[in-house]
């Protein structure tokens, strides 16, 4: 069946015009989290300074996230995606939240360390059927997880992969596939050792699919970075871990991760090339909603702020002569080495959304490319 709103959205990149409101949206409810990811850009023990109590404690009022859903139904958007820059399994009407965005016919996804899962919430979720839920675990067995997450015990990794078989059994009593339960494998110098071991671990406990990721560093946290040698290391369990993917019928994105992200691994730098071959979309796509009302394109461009839903409804702000001055920048992009200051287009976790758009307008030139 024809996807209505994906053809606005390629008609509109076509015609340089907005005929429709973007597909997803992120919404950042809270910046609480007491964890310490090594990998974190905010909270990671390797960084000289950490957040103030004013900036953790920012948070979205929920009257403000009603008016937001409200717009987003009139726009059609299609998915609602909560994660940022804390874990929202601690803001307090996250399950008002979510049961909200579901009863406005919009998918909901969620981004999650795990930590803060309990069997409660757990049945709570199932109950809600809410579409995906990610959970950011960075590990296959305890040991590990304990090196990237100093100051937790072996009890926390433990009780996550519980709360993670309890879902999969409620899945499977119930005879229903929601939510797709994915693990997040941020490839790092402690980790890529556990490449194979995620996909037996995704398969134990019942999950649906592994996404691989590249570690986003800063100058503070470079060590995380792959060595050439661990990179050697790394594609041939790279290669293992595709295979038994298949034979465990673990879903992954392998193939787009080898092929785009896998030599940045030792730099930092992972869609430099990649941006010159073809430009950004997100213009059209999707969107970001930070706490403090804050609306960025995406999680790479903190500095580029095109609005505020406290001054402005998201409806205004998105059809604004400033979005769209930087979605007709964003089109140049593979023409020009930066697309402005603020945005991280040479870590981009949007590629993959992008890739999959010009291909759609470009089938012949994609094939180039991929």
């Amino acid at each position: 069946m024809l996807d209505t709103k994906k053809v606005k959205v390629a008609l509109g990149i076509i015609t340089k015009k907005v005929l429709t409101g973007p597909i997803e949206v992120s919404v950042d409810l809270t910046r609480r989290c007491t964890l310490d990811c090594l990998m974190c850009w905010w909270r990671s023990p390797l960084l000289e300074k950490q957040p103030s109590s004013e900036w953790s404690n920012q948070a979205m009022d929920y009257e403000l996230f009603k008016k937001l859903i409200r717009d987003f139904k009139k726009l059609k958007i299609k998915r609602i995606i909560l994660g940022g820059q804390g874990d929202p399994m601690l803001y307090p009407k996250l399950f008002e939240v979510m049961e909200l965005t579901k009863k406005a016919g919009i998918e909901v996804a969620l981004i999650t360390s795990g930590f803060y899962l309990t069997e409660k919430k757990v049945h709570m979720l199932f109950d809600l059927q809410i579409d995906c839920l990610d959970v950011s675990l960075q590990a296959a067995t305890s040991e590990t997880y304990l090196r990237l997450h100093p100051g937790q015990s072996k009890d926390t990794f433990n009780r996550i992969k519980n709360h993670l078989m309890l879902l999969s059994k409620l899945k499977e009593e119930a005879h229903q596939n929601v939510p797709h339960v994915r693990i997040i494998h941020i490839i790092c110098s402690l980790n890529y050792h556990e490449t194979v071991k995620v996909v037996e671990f995704a398969s134990e406990v019942g999950v649906d699919s592994i996404g691989y990721k590249r570690v986003d560093v800063t100058t503070q946290t470079k060590e995380l970075l792959l060595n050439e040698k661990q990179l050697e290391e790394f594609q041939e369990l790279l290669n293992e871990a595709g295979e038994k993917a298949i034979e465990l019928r673990i879903g992954t994105g392998i193939k787009t991760f080898r092929k785009f992200i896998l030599k940045g691994l030792t730099t930092g730098i992972y869609t430099t090339d990649f941006y010159s071959q073809i430009p950004c979309y997100v213009g059209w796509n999707s969107a970001r909603v930070l706490e403090t009302g804050d609306v960025i394109p995406c999680c790479g461009c903190f500095d580029v702020i095109l609005g505020n839903i406290k001054q402005n409804s998201f409806i205004d702000i998105w059809y604004s002569d400033t979005y769209q001055k930087f979605r007709k920048q964003a089109l140049q992009l593979d023409k020009k080495a930066v697309l402005k200051a603020g945005c991280k287009c040479y870590s981009c976790v949007d590629y993959g959304n992008n890739l999959g758009i010009y291909r759609r307008l470009h089938p012949i030139k994609a094939k180039e490319i991929y």
